[in-house]
């Protein structure tokens, strides 16, 4: 995932299409001329090595290839060439083999290296998204709203596309958490081994050699995949992957002062492909084709005293394959003690060598932070963002905790990206922080769909769409407005208004006006009039937030509307209603998913009060409590909850009726079919996670549940209760949660449910 080369193999099998690929392969082209009409890959001054009292040996730099995953073999060369003790004067690096290579000219031994790629959760790397219990209430609410920001934002010139998947947060996080020592120094000549990274202008097809300012930003913009990374602004020009220019960078290394050169190369080969090859597999074959060439180019340029090393990691990894860390480092190990007789030559005395490592220690600890600037190109206000970060100052740098809240602000979903850098300004040792808004915003598209039937006659689906705009505040306001089609259509205006920097204290106020549908089932299960319900209506509410794990509110809600027969019996009257309420709600949310938990718990109560003096044709109280627990293990997740809703005075009109139905609500009902003034349901679930996309979880599961539904609430009765239960395969997609199952009850015939886009 970090270099060209190969990643046609990654994109074919992630269905990437095809515009992608040739908008890649046109680039590519343009780079591989601008290369050869002007190779902008020399360097002047030779940098490659300080020299002790005595040390005439020949320089020796590294010249580290992108690949991927791949890459990783890199570091059991690292390994070699110090078990060799073979001083590395200097290092370039293409993509990963940047990575690698920057972190060893940092100062980080190999062993060390090594012990990093088998600690990290790659996976994790590869993903800038907040864990769910770590969002704000805010966020966390988006997910009842079933909508998704799909990376589209709408201009007065039409929609823009984001520039690409991942802005690469976490990554470079960890690239700033592993430079610490040496993040002040911007001359990489200075580190302690000289160091160069190759990128590539976007807009020239240049290759470019980074040799000053921030070394992990340096390694961030090496690996800019097109269409996967977002592309990275150096110094004026934006770059993508160094592999579409220089994909093993000899002439860098060489041009740096190095006499003799290692090379690696961990590239993908060329598939094998016939007359019946998709435009897919012809596409990503010639894009290859420009990283190869340039490749062999490269390594054509090697004298016989140079070595050349190519691990043979044919198909046993590709460039995505992360998990198999262990694989690549042994098929490294194979590969360096394969060239142990050309690379045993360049050692060098016990003394020398201490000598050249002497040099490359680095001070471990965290600097101390004296000031922290920002440099802001978003609506936000300075002191707003500088709040959600909190980096003190007088202490040392705690790179995990900024890391965490720099993901914490990242996460508003309105920034491109949030980066910090440690520098050193008129002596003094800071934190700069860049912040940048997103080139598509700040109105961004939001799509969602809700979809439920039981194959008995019983279908409704409304496609949902948001525009979300922010932010319309320096402290974050945001509006909506979303516009529903289908079996519920309806249209909204919501605006959320923080009231401090810290977002703590809020205003909220929606007006909208919805259509849904209220089923009348009889009892033996018959749906025998549906009600069409038409409702304009007004909420307003204040929010106190407890950090990220539940929020206080009470507010307000006026409406009037008419509800009419739409099937069923003619003689069924139509109604008109008032509206008018009060509520308090208190709220605690630490679920890992709110559709389909594996860990974390949820609490909501509230306490509902109507009245005429509200405005309300209908007096009543009611209160509502719904509440769940659950824990993972491995793969196997277990979640325990109930509902207890009552009416406690007065008499609930139809339209404000509970309704029950569906998994976790008796799941051996449809959906809506169980209607009273009170009920109650406790349920235990359990769940086993077949496989994670990108962050969604798809599992098989079930569940046990007991509960009914009263009209008096003198006869709410455990003996009353039915049991009822349900298997069901679930996907949490961008869409909405997935789910198809079967659910049965005690009495009464079972139930085959599809469900999107509905809550728990």
């Amino acid at each position: 995932m970090l270099s060209l080369e190969g990643e046609h193999a990654t994109f074919r099998s992630r269905h990437r299409g095809v515009a992608t690929w040739l908008a890649v392969l046109l680039l590519a082209a343009g780079a591989a001329r601008a290369q050869e009409q002007s190779p902008a890959s020399s360097v002047a001054t030779p940098s490659c090595g300080m020299r002790g009292a005595g040390d005439v040996r020949p320089r020796v730099g590294l010249a580290l290839g992108g690949g991927g995953a791949r890459g990783i073999a890199h570091i059991s060369v690292l390994r070699k060439i110090e078990e060799l003790r073979i001083p590395v004067d200097c290092i370039a690096g293409t993509s990963m083999g940047a990575l690698v290579g920057g972190l060893y000219a940092s100062g980080m031994p190999a062993q060390d290296l090594r012990e990093l790629v088998e600690s990290t959760d790659w996976k994790r790397l590869f993903d800038d998204s907040l864990a769910r219990p770590e969002r704000s209430y805010r966020r966390k609410q988006d997910d009842r709203d079933s909508l998704t920001t799909v990376g589209v934002g709408i201009t007065r010139k039409g929609l823009r596309l984001s520039p690409g998947l991942l802005q690469g947060e976490r990554i470079l996080a960890m690239f700033e958490r592993n430079t610490l020592g040496v993040s002040a120094i911007e001359d990489f000549d200075l580190l302690p081994i000289p160091y160069r990274a190759v990128a590539t202008d976007l807009n020239t097809g240049e290759a470019v050699v980074l040799d000053h300012g921030s070394l992990a930003m340096a390694m961030r913009a090496s690996m800019s995949l097109p269409g996967i990374f977002q592309p990275v602004e150096v110094d004026g020009r934006v770059l993508l992957d160094g592999g579409l220019v220089n994909q093993v960078p000899v002439d860098i290394v060489r041009g740096m002062g190095a006499d003799i050169v290692i090379a690696v190369d961990v590239g993908t080969p060329l598939d094998k492909l016939d007359r019946n090859a998709s435009l897919l597999q012809v596409v990503s074959q010639i894009s290859g084709m420009m990283t190869t060439g340039n490749t062999r180019r490269q390594l054509q340029t090697l004298a016989d005293r140079d070595v050349l090393i190519v691990p043979e990691l044919g198909d046993d990894v590709a460039t995505g394959d992360f998990e198999k860390v262990g694989e690549a480092l042994a098929i490294g190990d194979r590969a360096a003690d394969a060239a142990h007789a050309d690379l045993a030559r360049l050692g060098a005395s016990q003394e020398v060598y201490a000598a050249s490592r002497s040099q490359h220690g680095v001070e471990a600890t965290a600097p101390v932070v004296e000031f922290v600037r920002l440099d802001n190109e978003t609506g936000y206000a300075d002191e707003m963002l500088l709040d959600q970060l909190r980096i003190p100052v007088g202490q040392q740098l705690d790179a995990d905790a900024v890391e965490s809240r720099i993901l914490r602000v990242y996460s508003l979903g309105t920034l491109a990206s949030v980066t910090y850098e440690v520098v050193r300004e008129d002596g003094r040792t800071g934190v700069l922080v860049r912040a940048r808004a997103k080139p598509q915003g700040p109105n961004y598209l939001q799509l969602g769909l809700t979809y439920s039937s039981d194959f008995e006659g019983t279908f409704e689906s409304t496609l949902r769409a948001g525009v979300l705009f922010s932010p319309l505040s320096p402290f974050g306001a945001e509006g909506r407005v979303i516009l529903s089609v289908g079996s519920e259509p309806g249209l909204g205006a919501e605006y959320y208004h923080p009231l401090d920097v810290s977002n703590r204290n809020l205003l909220y106020a929606r007006v909208g006006y919805d259509n849904p549908n209220i089923h009348v089932f009889d009892a033996a299960g018959n749906n025998f009039a549906t009600y069409d319900v038409r409702v304009l209506g007004v909420r307003l509410q204040a929010t106190r937030e407890f950090g990220n794990y539940g929020a206080l509110s009470i507010g307000t809600e006026f409406g009037k509307g008419k509800a009419k027969v739409e099937v069923g019996d003619p003689a069924l009257e139509e109604f008109e209603f008032d509206q008018g309420a009060l509520y308090a709600l208190v709220n605690v949310d630490r679920l890992d998913s709110l559709f389909f938990p594996r860990h974390g718990h949820y609490l909501a109560l509230g306490y509902t009060v109507s009245r005429d003096w509200l405005g309300s044709d209908a007096e009543y109280d009611k209160f509502d409590l719904d509440a769940m627990l659950a824990r993972s293990f491995g793969r196997h997740a277990v979640q325990l909850g109930g509902r207890y809703h009552v009416t406690t005075s007065g008499q609930l009109p139809l339209q404000d009726r509970y309704r029950l139905g569906g998994r976790t609500r008796l799941a051996g009902f449809r959906l809506n079919q169980l209607t009273g003034q009170h009920y109650t349901v406790v349920f235990v679930g359990y769940s086993y996670q077949l496989a994670e996309v990108f962050g969604r979880s798809a599992q098989v599961g079930g569940t046990l549940e007991f509960g009914n539904a009263w009209e008096r609430r003198a006869d709410v009765s455990l003996g009353d209760g039915i049991l009822n239960g349900s298997v069901y395969l679930g996907f949490d997609s961008w869409l909405g949660p997935m789910q198809l199952g079967y659910g049965w009850r005690e009495t009464g015939d079972g139930v085959i449910f599809l469900e999107i886009g509905q809550a728990f």
